[in-house]
């Protein structure tokens, strides 16, 4: 049975994200709503807080050579090694990755289903986070949350969806990069 002390410390973190969650809400709506989009990592809002601990954890995963073999175990949809296009622009993993734009992708789409956490298209260096998503996930699992930042990027160099499923790609990612 949990003490009283426990029991508040996870009431008040309860409530804690749930004030975050309600606030990031706000401030997308505002800016979609205005037609623009706002680029994370930026300023102190909570998703940004958490976005840029989540961005140097997998940086972190991105400086060990295991998990840099991601890049040679998948293809991107023209059938090349994600490796050959790291090389073909001149850039390692952590290089591309610091080239990556996050932003909120609350209310859209592809965040209606609750299993997404994050999307982007091949090809593209805008990577959405589905907020709530995102911040539940990283409150429950912070080395997963990372491992899908690497995902992304993945899908950024031009990797496909289907296949490989979304599962697979994950789970070759925490197969080399750890969890």
């Amino acid at each position: 049975m949990f003490g009283r002390d426990e029991k508040r410390g996870r009431v008040r973190s309860a409530v804690t994200l749930t004030v975050s969650l309600t606030a990031v809400s706000l401030r997308a709506a505002a800016a979609r709503a205005q037609g623009r989009l706002e680029p994370l990592a930026n300023g102190d809002s909570a998703i940004e807080s958490v976005l840029r601990d989540e961005l140097r954890a997998a940086g972190a995963k991105l400086a060990d050579v295991r998990c840099r073999l991601i890049f040679s175990d998948f293809r991107d949809i023209k059938g090349r090694q994600i490796q050959s296009t790291l090389d073909t622009l001149g850039q390692t993993g952590q290089t591309y990755f610091r080239g990556l734009v996050f932003y909120d992708g609350y209310g859209r789409t592809a965040c209606d289903c609750r299993e997404t956490i994050a999307f982007t298209s091949p090809g593209s260096r805008a990577v959405f986070l589905c907020t709530p998503q995102f911040l539940a996930m990283a409150h429950r699992d912070q080395g997963l949350v990372a491992d899908l930042l690497i995902h992304e990027e993945l899908h950024s160099l031009g990797l496909g969806e289907n296949p490989p499923s979304s599962k697979a790609i994950t789970a070759g990612v925490v197969a080399r990069c750890g969890k």
